[in-house]
């Protein structure tokens, strides 16, 4: 299993050269993300190397030069990474002790590392969706319901 690529390192935040380079390509890219169009991208310094992009890599693309625009910090991290429970809290704007009541209660699996427990990225963005879906449908249960007792 991968172990979290940043656990050690700060969240990636541009320079403000960099914050320009990036909103000029997000700029130039932004129509072709939106028409979600596979594009092929060519070195200038190296015209013998053209890269192919698959659009849904380009909206993806986007959505870093974005953050890199805006100079806002971000991480990337796979699917298989573990993380620990303040990760996890962190990750899921709750506090650490909620978290540790959840792998208690095996809402969410989890795996011990000697004394401490690793939660997979997986499983977190598999509960965030659970979790998500609940609160959808009990918002539209209340919306029907106050409806049939015809409040407003």
């Amino acid at each position: 299993m991968l172990a979290l690529l940043d656990q050690e390192e700060e969240p990636f935040v541009a320079t403000e050269e960099e914050a320009v380079i990036a909103h000029e390509a997000v700029m130039k890219l932004k129509p072709v993300a939106l028409g979600r169009t596979d594009i092929r991208l060519r070195v200038i310094e190296k015209p013998d190397i053209v890269v192919p992009v698959p659009a849904r890599a380009v909206e993806l693309i986007i959505t870093f030069l974005s953050a890199m625009a805006e100079r806002k910090p971000f991480s990337v991290i796979p699917h298989e990474a573990e993380l620990t429970t303040k990760q996890a809290a962190d990750f899921l704007n709750v506090s650490r002790p909620f978290i540790v009541g959840l792998l208690d209660r095996g809402e969410i699996p989890s795996r011990l590392v000697g004394s401490h427990r690793r939660v997979l990225m997986s499983d977190l963005m598999n509960y965030k969706k659970q979790s998500d879906d609940n609160r959808r449908a009990a918002i539209a249960r209340m919306v029907s319901e106050s409806r049939k007792l015809g409040l407003p």
